[in-house]
């Protein structure tokens, strides 16, 4: 069997010699004895230097499912939902993983939660009414509000930044399409017209953009990620790739996406997409499922839902930029 060290020299051009690999453990235990240092990790060629890899910490730890993480707009808050109670509900966390507190309490299921620009209110989606619906909440008061009524499923809401729109999902039109409306769930309108499915939208940070996963142009079931304008004219598709890219979200420079993707062939995994010359690299190597990525709006963060440890749970990675 070869070994990783051997691995990492066929990769760059080299024979996976057995004299050269003697040399070479020999070279670096003569470097940990005149240094000090450590054994370096080897890294795939495909995953980012551990030395951009600060820190990965898992900010829910609970036996029960914890999923679908939120940032506050000042990075400082984290909403998610969770099963823990019984039901999905939606709970609020300091980013450091103090003062947890659930906000939502019904029997039904109430989940996907995105904050607004201001931090002050939430919007989610329930079924409390026998259907996926639409509701805000205010984060102190957990005052509620309805949003939309209808006898299809409304889901994935995104708060706009300039805090004016709701970008949300809906196959009130026959299939899922993105859908924007007002606050008061007024002015209702379809931005996408596609027979298959479009889903997920997320808002660029300056708010001209919406990024969003589809199987548009795919011949299999496959789904690939897009952009268009905020009001859904100038779609570009920004991955093509065999496998399931889904779950977009920006980076707060705008200039980068976080995604998870099956081209692996196992469970999900995370990348980040270049806007610019569309080059993607994958972000981590999750022994699990890693999905459902949240980049923080002001800083290198990036909160997640992974597996790793047996259960779904909300991991933060930080990163060197």
């Amino acid at each position: 069997m070869t070994s990783p060290l051997c691995t990492v020299f066929a990769q760059n051009g080299y024979k996976p010699n057995l004299m050269r690999v003697l040399l070479t453990l020999i070279a670096i235990l003569t470097c940990i004895a005149l240094t000090g240092s450590e054994i370096p990790t080897l890294i795939p060629e495909t995953t980012l230097p551990q030395a951009q890899l600060d820190s990965l910490r898992n900010l829910t730890q609970h036996p029960a499912s914890d999923r679908r993480p939120a940032w506050s707009p000042d990075g400082k808050r984290i909403a998610f939902e969770s099963n823990r109670d019984g039901n999905w509900e939606i709970y609020l966390i300091n980013a450091d993983g103090t003062q947890r507190r659930r906000l939502t309490n019904n029997p039904a299921s109430d989940r996907r939660p995105a904050f607004s620009p201001d931090g002050m209110t939430l919007v989610f989606q329930s079924d409390r009414d026998g259907d996926e619906e639409l509701f805000s909440i205010n984060t102190d008061t957990a005052a509620l509000r309805r949003l939309t009524d209808n006898d299809a499923d409304d889901f994935f809401p995104a708060w706009s930044p300039d805090g004016a729109t709701i970008a949300f999902t809906s196959d009130r039109d026959g299939n899922p399409e993105i859908y924007r409306m007002r606050l008061d769930g007024s002015e209702q309108r379809r931005m996408t017209r596609h027979p298959r499915r479009d889903l997920w939208a997320t808002w660029s940070p300056e708010g001209s953009r919406l990024a969003f996963f589809s199987r548009r142009d795919s011949d299999e079931d496959n789904d690939e990620l897009y952009v268009m304008s905020s009001e859904g004219a100038g779609l570009m598709r920004l991955t093509t790739h065999p496998a399931h890219d889904f779950c977009p979200s920006w980076s707060s420079d705008g200039e980068r996406i976080v995604f998870a993707s099956l081209r692996e062939g196992r469970g999900a995994q995370l990348y980040v997409l270049t806007i610019e010359g569309l080059e993607a690299r994958k972000l981590l190597d999750d022994p699990g499922r890693s999905t459902e990525p949240s980049w923080s709006p002001v800083g290198a963060e990036i909160a997640f839902t992974t597996n790793r440890d047996g259960n779904d749970e909300v991991y933060i990675l930080s990163l060197s930029e």
